[in-house]
């Protein structure tokens, strides 16, 4: 089997269990949303997004990342080729995979951070806010990363 038949095999194993693992993170996060628990807003916090984006290309992303092909495959159990096409085709079909400007003149995260998020939870099983330090994403926000991640990869790798 040539590497090449290799990669796209597994690519279409990490397609089917990211499905599976998809359908059943959006049934849990619409379950907890139509709970009838009262929620209680957390207070803002003012946090470095841009920073951490800049951080998190500098790290993974830049021209000489600190961090390998390798080393990337580890943490995100997947090629950073692969990551990458999956974050594009997103941000392709969904704005809310795009880097947005709020009405208080707010940057807001990017899509890369967005998908980071989501593939982070995913790959590790970890809760929403831990990864609040390193990408400055409150828990709300890396779950609606989740979500949307889901759904868009659903759209557009379910057939």
């Amino acid at each position: 089997m040539s590497a090449d038949s290799s990669s796209s095999s597994s690519d279409g194993v990490l397609d089917d269990m990211l499905i599976a693992v998809t359908q059943e993170t959006i049934n849990h996060l619409r379950e907890e949303a139509q709970s009838t628990t009262s929620r209680t807003r957390q207070p803002h916090l003012e946090q470095d997004r841009l920073g951490a984006h800049e951080r998190l290309m500098h790290d993974y992303f830049c021209e000489n990342p600190l961090y390998d092909d390798e080393q990337f495959r580890r943490t995100f159990r997947m090629s950073r080729c692969l990551f990458l096409r999956i974050s594009n085709d997103l941000a392709a079909e969904f704005s809310f995979f795009t880097q947005k400007e709020s009405a208080s003149r707010k940057i807001g995260f990017s899509g890369i951070q967005k998908c980071i998020a989501a593939i982070r939870q995913l790959v590790y099983g970890i809760v929403t806010n831990a990864w609040d330090e390193y990408l400055r994403m409150s828990a709300r926000s890396c779950r609606d990363c989740l979500e949307n991640f889901f759904e868009g990869v659903i759209f557009l790798y379910g057939r």
